[in-house]
């Protein structure tokens, strides 16, 4: 058996490779497994999965809401996402969605006795005034306003690739752009010291709620493949909103108008790739991303992955 002792160590060891630091802990157990690299990493930079640190998720499965648009798990359906290295993601951590209003009052208490603590809601002011989310009892809410802009400009491409090279500039924002970087960080930073389930939700769920979730993932130690899959799934939880918003444009402006809307309101893995492309350009791995970018501590990003992977 590993005693508390052991575990410490091997937790040490895992933080000091996270700071740079490759030798060897004095003490270090043999039991302890090898740090796992992350996915998202170049040139032998990389965030190891710190061994032995990991919490059991809830066995049963999530709350069913079905009155707000794209909710799910972020460690997906089933017993959560298998990791690199043959874990998996925690179940019951935290859920993504699209805005909460309107909520049906069945599902609000489904939310309640789930018990969520912590609400990150990722939209602008000017979007929260105008759909303030109804609170839920037990939760606390924050203003997470990832754009890091009090509102945004209408968006009207002229054709689909510009509609498309729009939302690969919006994912890679998430890198460039100083301040969306702080409110990334202090999103994640919340997450690492929340004591129950979270939500994060934006307008729609699937642009800032699909790049905290894709960060939350890669995090935990899922591979880029998997992540981009669930990413994708938003264009199956929101079929139905697309093509009312495309049927919508087509009526006023004809097929051409069609396809541009169909560019905005879904997700294309091409975009996601934008923003992961952008992070390793900028920062060559996860890691440095993490810490450089965002400004998280060493240790919070260890408390971030303990929740995240269930045991």
């Amino acid at each position: 058996m590993i005693g508390p002792r052991q575990r410490l160590v091997a937790a040490a060891a895992a933080i000091a490779l996270l700071a740079g630091c490759g030798g060897p802990v004095p003490g270090q157990v043999t039991q302890a497994a090898p740090p796992v690299t992350s996915p998202v990493a170049t040139s032998g930079r990389v965030l190891p999965v710190a061994p032995l640190a990991v919490r059991s998720g809830p066995s049963a499965p999530g709350p069913r809401i079905t009155s707000v648009a794209n909710f799910r798990d972020v460690a997906g359906d089933g017993p959560g996402l298998k990791l690199t290295d043959g874990t998996r993601m925690a179940v019951g951590v935290v859920y993504r969605s699209a805005r909460l209003k309107p909520i049906s009052a069945a599902d609000k208490r489904r939310l309640e006795k789930a018990g969520i603590t912590d609400i990150y809601d990722l939209r602008t002011p000017a979007v929260v005034k105008k759909a303030p989310d109804p609170a839920i009892k037990g939760a606390t809410w924050h203003a997470s306003n990832i754009f890091a802009v009090k509102a945004t400009a209408a968006v009207k491409p002229a054709s689909v690739a510009k509609a498309k090279a729009h939302m690969k500039s919006v994912n890679r924002r998430f890198v460039s752009d100083p301040a969306q970087r702080k409110a990334i960080g202090r999103v994640l930073r919340g997450i690492a010291g929340d004591k129950g389930p979270v939500l994060v939700h934006c307008t729609e769920g699937k642009d800032r709620t699909g790049w905290i979730s894709a960060i939350l993932q890669l995090t935990a130690g899922a591979s880029e493949k998997t992540v981009i899959g669930e990413y994708l799934l938003s264009n199956s939880y929101r079929k139905a909103l697309i093509e009312q918003d495309v049927a919508k444009a087509k009526r006023s402006g004809g097929a051409k108008a069609a396809a541009i809307k169909r560019a905005l309101v879904q997700v294309d893995a091409s975009y996601l790739k934008a923003g992961l492309s952008e992070l390793k350009k900028r920062y060559g791995s996860l890691n440095r991303y993490l810490t450089k970018g965002l400004g998280l501590s060493t240790s919070t990003v260890m408390s971030l992955r303990t929740q995240l992977r269930a045991g």
